[in-house]
């Protein structure tokens, strides 16, 4: 700022600055609630996925004890 700038002058620019400073602010916000959507969504889908996993019958075999393909 212009050190000779007067108190109305400076206090416009103190302003026009604020205003930019809170609508980078309220995108910021935005955005934040976008990708807590976002996180919601992909945990509701981990817990599904997770239960049908629980619920796939496995065999009760060791996988150490298995062999390996190429015998």
């Amino acid at each position: 700022m212009n050190s000779g700038a007067s108190t109305e002058e400076r206090l416009a620019t103190i302003e026009v600055l604020l205003s930019h400073l809170q609508h980078d602010v309220d995108k910021l916000n935005d955005a934040l609630i976008s990708q807590q959507g976002t996180i919601d969504e992909l945990r509701r889908s981990l817990v599904k996925l997770e239960s049908q996993v629980d619920q796939m019958p496995f065999p009760a075999q060791d996988p150490l004890d298995e062999r390996p393909p190429h015998y």
